[in-house]
């Protein structure tokens, strides 16, 4: 009896074997769909930018009119930045700031390590129509000379609603397009903070 039921068990384990060597593929496909950066190499979900690009805080931080609280606590931080076009926070963004706000707050423990900045050309910015309860959403002034800095890092002149990562450097190291994922842009956040020690 034990003779028989052995040539029985080794069939057995040989299908059950085929069987999940011809799964193998469809598994290896789905979680190539599910990790795309897998394939094509790359982990972020931003426009990286090779290498990064140095601005100096002076540039960056200054506040919009003579009585403005200064910036100095946006140093040593990461940094989401936009830049407001000269007919002012459209809805691009709006948007975009609204989302950055999701994102900051998902961050959890983190949050002290990211700040928002918006950089207006405007000499006495007051808070944008509508984000008037977004309290921690800066504002700084944005000279010529800076505008075209990150236009030359960017490629391009940031459309509204784009959204530039400063690293605690003051290193301009990312960008994203208004139509940006915040699901993608957390997932950016979330490590580089994992992995830096820094802000």
């Amino acid at each position: 009896m034990a003779t028989k039921s052995t040539p029985q068990r080794r069939n057995r384990l040989m299908l059950l074997l085929i069987a999940l060597i011809s799964l193998v593929p469809f598994l290896l496909a789905w979680l190539y769909f599910q990790n795309p950066q897998w394939v094509s190499g790359r982990s972020n979900y931003g426009n990286l930018i090779v290498p990064a690009q140095p601005v100096p805080y002076s540039d960056l931080l200054r506040p919009v009119g003579p009585d403005a609280a200064p910036l100095d606590a946006l140093k040593g931080r990461w940094i989401l930045l936009q830049v407001e076009g000269a007919s002012g926070c459209g809805a691009p963004c709006r948007n975009s700031l609204q989302m950055t706000r999701q994102i900051r707050l998902l961050l959890n423990k983190d949050i002290v390590r990211v700040r928002r900045l918006l950089l207006t050309p405007v000499a006495n910015r007051k808070p944008v129509e509508g984000l008037q309860e977004d309290t921690d959403l800066q504002y700084g002034g944005l000279p010529d000379e800076l505008r075209k800095k990150l236009t030359a890092i960017v490629g391009h002149e940031p459309d509204d609603g784009t959204v530039v990562l400063i690293d605690p450097f003051a290193n301009v190291m990312m960008w994203y397009a208004p139509d940006f994922d915040p699901h993608g842009v957390l997932r950016d956040l979330k490590h580089l903070l994992r992995y830096s020690q820094i802000g």
